[in-house]
């Protein structure tokens, strides 16, 4: 008898395993979410669509993005990280909300790093340090040469200390030797308006947010800081060319998944993010508004850009001592 049970379970197990390969064989078999973990509007937000989009027709069903934005991105990743493993929940993915958030937040309900996993890395959004017409530099130098000379006077405009702008501020603040004053607001819109009023003297954007303005001559850019010059801003240094120390500050764009998700679903969905993202409109499109298109990724490469992102962001952080209850 114990025999006969255990043929049957060992036949029950693998009916189980080819039921559950022919699935996954023929993913996606109906409509896949896609979970955006911002506002709508925004540049994020507007790649994650054309992306799914183009994603949607390589794979030959829907991807429905929804937006579930709030707590620092920790409400949407939240909702992914619990999902099923099953490739039909997919999160869009930065380094705010799988690299930041989780080393300066101390009561995450879940943990990205081993409870999702980035299977995609698209592009990346350059920063750049700007400041104001009233502001008397055209360089880091000669912004060093005025902060210091009205010491402790100057401001600079903050998102919240759990994520990269404010940190590459942190970052530049100690190359150059000087103290500025944190200044909250709600958004990039709201910290352009303020340097342009001369309420705050000093910001670090996204390419995306503050190239209009540096285009149109109503702020000036200072440097990038960025490993090497970037094509929209060429005669712009980076950190190192300007006398500082070298640092890339960037934030990217992939897609994640649930970290049990299946290897065959994963290879699949990677397989058709790699082939829409190399297409030549889409990369123009988001290029053309300051995007750093990447060439594609093998799942090793994206492992080392993850650990190198996770290296230079843990290193500022430990380095100020940010923490956010």
């Amino acid at each position: 008898m114990q025999a006969l049970i255990k043929v049957l379970c060992s036949a029950a197990c693998a009916g189980a395993l080819l039921l559950a390969g022919a699935a996954h064989a023929n993913y996606p078999d109906r409509p896949v979410k896609l979970i955006v973990p911002y506002a709508p509007g925004g540049i994020t937000d507007n790649l994650a669509r054309a992306l799914a989009e183009g994603v949607s027709r390589e794979l030959k069903q829907p991807i429905v993005v929804e937006n579930k934005a709030g707590a620092s991105a920790m409400i949407g990743t939240g909702m992914v990280a619990n999902a099923p493993a099953d490739g039909y929940t997919l999160l869009m993915a930065s380094n705010g909300n799988m690299t930041v958030t989780p080393l300066v937040m101390k009561k995450l309900t879940y943990d990205p790093i081993k409870e999702l996993r980035v299977i995609a890395i698209v592009g990346e959004l350059p920063t750049v340090a700007v400041t104001n017409l009233q502001t008397p530099a055209t360089d880091l130098r000669s912004f060093a040469a005025y902060a210091k000379a009205n010491d402790g006077k100057l401001n600079f405009a903050s998102l919240g200390q759990g994520n990269v702008l404010y940190l590459t501020a942190r970052k530049i603040e100690g190359e150059l030797g000087i103290r500025m004053t944190e200044v909250p607001y709600k958004g990039s819109a709201p910290s352009l308006t303020a340097l342009m009023a001369n309420d705050v003297q000093f910001y670090i954007d996204v390419l995306p947010g503050a190239l209009p303005f540096i285009q149109s001559g109503k702020l000036k850019a200072l440097a990038v800081p960025m490993s090497k010059r970037i094509s929209w801003l060429p005669d712009v240094p980076t950190l190192e060319e300007a006398g500082y120390g070298a640092f890339h500050a960037a934030s990217w764009l992939g897609w994640a998944v649930p970290a049990a998700t299946p290897p065959d679903v994963v290879a699949r969905l990677q397989g058709a993010i790699g082939r829409f993202a190399q297409d030549e409109k889409f990369r123009a499109t988001f290029t053309k508004a300051g995007v750093l298109m990447l060439p594609a990724m093998t799942p090793a490469q994206v492992d080392e850009y993850l650990k190198a992102d996770r290296e230079r962001w843990g290193a500022l952080i430990r380095q100020h001592n940010i923490t956010i209850d």
